[in-house]
C-alpha cells in the first residue's frame, strides 16, 4: 500500500488528468510499476475513458490461497460465490461513504456488480487466463475537490477501506459452501451432458421450487416441490457422484395441459429460464432445457422487417410479397408468425409456446371454421408443427388449456394439477382427436443479412445509447421494444445486449456474412472474449458491469429495430 500511497499524494490538488497515469490496461505483470499489493492482494486500476479520468475500475486480484478454485472449469461458480459474498459487505461501506457530509463529488464512489440468481460469465467477477486467477472489478469514482482536483487523502482512505473488507471476507470463506456451488455448477453441466446425450429438450429435477414470490427471483415459501409422474422420470448420476431424479421431456412435441391456475405457464416459465445455471437456493437449480429455448408469444405493434410468412399466410389485405413482408406495426397473428420465422432462422432447437399469450387465429381453426371460412389467408400454426418437429428439428413444448387440436399432435401429454405433473399421453391417444388436413411442406428461409447504413463517414458512432426502463433499447434513430425478451432478466444483459447493438449497426461491412455470424462475433467481443485460448477475459466498456447473452437474444432485438434494413444472401 505505501506504493499506492506516494503515487496517490502526489496527485493531491492536481487536475484529474493526471490520474492516466494510474491506468494499467491490461493487468500484466511486465507493467509492474502500476500493479500495487496489500497484503496477499495485487491490485491496479482500469480506465473507462479519456473524458473523465477519475471514472475507472479497480481491479482485484483474488490470491489462490484465499480461494479453493480447483480447476479453471470451476471459475463461473466460484465467481458468483464471490460476489453474492461480497455485495452485502460492498454495498454497506458504499452507503458509509455517500452518508458523508462532503460534497457529492469530494466521496469517493464505488460499486459491486449485484448478482442474481444465474450462474454465467460477468464482467464484475471473471478467471483471468493470463494471470490464472480470479479477478473482482469495481467501479470506482476518485473524489475531486471542486470537481477537477484530486482529492489523493479521501481516495487512498476508499481504497484500503475497500481492501480491507475484501481480505477479511476472503480470508473467512466458508469452504464447504464453496463446495456446494461448484458441485452444483458441475451437476449442471453432467444434466446438460445427459440431456443432449438422450435426446432430452428439457428436465425438471424433482423437489425444485418452480413458483416465485411475488414476480421477483425469490422462491414462494411454501410451495409445493416439484415431483415427476413415474412415466417421465429420469435418473442421471452426475460426475460429483450424485443421482439426480427428475421429469425428462423428451424431444418432440410436448403438450402441457391443465385447468386455471394449476401451475402450466409457471412450469413453461421455468423451463424458459433453463438456459440458466440457477445458485444454490433458488429452487430451480436443476430444471435445465435446452441452451436454444425460446419463448415466442403475440405482439401486437412489433415492426417486422423483410420476414419470409408464406409458411403461415396465402395473402395479406395489402398484397404485399409474402416471401419479403414488412410491416410497421404487426398483428397479433402476423407478429406471432414472424417470431417463430426469425427463431427457426438462428438456429433455435426448442420454441416454447404459451396460448395465453397467443394470437388464437394462428394458432388453431377448427372443422366448422375451416367450412364457415374456406377461404382463409392464415395457416394455423396446427397445420406447420409436425413439419417444424420432423423436418426441421425443433421441439416444441406448449401450454394449451382450450383446444384438443394440439393433443393430435403432442408425443407427450403432460397434465397439470394443483402444480402436480401427470403423465396421460396414453390416455390421449385412445381419444382418437383428428388432426387437419394435410398441407404441402413449405420451404423456410434461413438467411438475413443486415444492410449497413449509407453514409459518407470514414466511421460510424450513436450520439445516444440508452436502454429505457430495462424495456427499450434505443440508439439515436433505432430502437426496439424487448418487453417479450423475459430471458433478459438484468440491466447487466440489457447493457451488454446495448453494447452488441452498438457494434453491429455501426458495421460498414455488416452485409458481409449472415447476422448471426455478426452477433455472435459481437456478443463475444463485448466481453473481451480471447480468440487464442477461448477464455473470457471481461472487459466492455464504459463503467457499466456486463453480463453474458446469447447471439439469440441479441438475434431478437435486431429483428424488433425500427429502422434497420436486411436483406438475403442470394441478393
Amino acid at each position: 500500500m505505501n506504493k499506492l500511497k506516494s503515487v496517490i499524494m502526489s496527485c493531491q490538488g492536481k487536475n484529474k488528468s493526471c490520474l492516466h497515469w494510474l491506468y494499467n490496461t491490461h493487468a500484466c505483470d511486465d507493467d509492474e510499476e502500476k500493479v500495487f499489493t496489500y497484503k496477499e492482494i495485487s491490485f491496479w486500476f482500469r480506465g473507462t475513458g479519456f473524458r473523465n479520468p477519475e471514472k475507472m475500475f479497480l481491479c482485484i486480484g483474488i490470491p489462490k490461497e484465499y480461494i479453493a478454485l480447483g480447476s479453471k472449469e470451476l471459475a463461473i461458480p466460484t465467481a458468483e460465490y464471490i460476489l453474492h459474498l461480497l455485495y452485502p459487505v460492498m454495498s454497506e461501506l458504499s452507503e458509509e461513504y455517500l452518508n458523508d457530509k462532503k460534497d457529492a463529488r469530494e466521496k469517493a464512489k464505488f460499486a459491486i456488480q449485484l448478482p442474481d440468481g444465474c450462474m454465467g460469465k460477468k464482467s464484475g467477477c471473471y478467471y483471468n487466463s493470463e494471470l490464472d486467477r480470479l479477478v473482482l472489478q469495481m467501479s470506482f469514482n476518485v473524489p475531486l475537490v471542486n470537481g477537477t482536483s484530486v482529492n489523493s487523502k479521501s481516495a487512498f482512505r476508499a481504497v484500503k477501506d475497500i481492501l480491507e473488507h475484501v481480505d477479511a471476507t476472503l480470508a473467512n470463506i466458508d469452504n464447504e459452501e464453496l463446495a456446494l456451488w461448484q458441485k452444483t455448477f458441475t451437476n449442471q453441466r453432467s444434466l446438460r451432458k445427459y440431456m443432449k446425450d438422450n435426446h432430452l429438450c428439457a428436465f425438471v429435477a424433482d423437489g425444485s421450487i418452480l413458483p416465485r414470490h411475488n414476480g421477483t427471483d425469490e422462491p414462494m415459501a411454501g410451495a409445493k416441490p416439484f415431483e415427476s409422474p413415474d412415466s417421465l422420470r429420469v435418473s442421471i448420476k452426475t460426475d460429483s457422484g450424485e443421482i439426480i431424479t427428475g421429469m425428462g421431456i423428451k424431444e418432440g412435441i410436448t403438450v402441457i395441459t391443465g385447468g386455471g391456475y394449476s401451475g402450466k405457464s409457471t412450469l413453461l416459465d421455468a423451463i424458459e429460464l433453463g438456459i440458466y445455471d440457477h445458485i444454490p437456493g433458488d429452487g430451480r437449480e436443476y430444471v435445465l432445457s435446452d441452451y436454444s429455448a425460446l419463448k415466442t408469444n403475440a405482439e401486437d405493434g412489433r415492426p417486422v422487417e423483410d420476414a419470409d410468412l408464406k409458411p403461415f399466410f396465402r395473402r395479406l389485405s395489402s398484397n404485399q410479397d409474402l416471401s419479403h413482408f414488412s410491416t410497421r406495426h404487426a398483428s397479433g397473428s402476423v407478429s406471432q408468425a414472424a417470431n417463430i420465422v426469425e427463431a427457426i432462422g438462428c438456429g433455435v432447437k426448442l420454441l416454447l409456446i404459451d396460448e395465453d399469450k397467443s394470437a388464437t387465429n394462428f394458432m388453431i381453426r377448427d372443422k366448422v371454421m375451416r367450412k364457415i371460412v374456406p377461404d382463409e389467408p392464415i395457416i394455423p400454426f396446427t397445420d406447420r408443427i409436425e413439419e417444424l418437429s420432423n423436418k426441421c428439428g425443433i421441439s416444441l413444448i406448449l401450454v394449451i388449456g382450450g383446444s384438443a387440436e394440439y393433443l393430435a399432435y403432442a408425443n407427450t401429454v403432460i397434465l397439470m394439477e394443483d402444480y402436480e405433473p401427470k403423465d396421460i399421453t396414453e390416455l390421449v391417444g385412445g381419444l382418437e382427436i383428428a388432426k387437419s388436413s394435410e398441407k404441402a411442406m413449405t420451404a423456410w428461409n434461413y438467411s438475413r443479412r443486415l444492410i449497413p447504413k449509407e453514409t459518407t463517414q470514414e466511421f460510424l458512432y450513436f450520439r445516444s445509447a440508452i436502454t429505457e426502463n430495462e424495456k427499450k433499447i434505443v440508439l439515436d434513430d433505432y430502437s426496439a421494444d424487448i418487453t417479450s425478451l423475459a430471458v433478459l432478466t438484468t440491466p447487466d444483459r440489457l447493457n451488454t445486449l446495448l453494447s452488441v447493438m452498438k457494434k453491429t449497426l455501426t458495421d460498414k461491412e455488416a452485409d458481409s456474412d449472415e447476422l448471426l455470424g455478426k452477433l455472435d462475433y459481437y456478443t463475444k467481443s463485448t466481453l473481451g472474449y480471447e480468440e487464442t485460448n477461448g477464455e473470457f477475459c471481461v472487459i466492455g466498456e464504459g463503467q457499466n458491469f456486463y453480463t453474458e447473452i446469447r447471439p439469440i437474444d441479441a438475434w431478437c432485438c435486431i429483428n424488433r429495430m425500427r429502422g434497420v434494413s436486411f436483406k438475403r444472401s442470394s441478393e
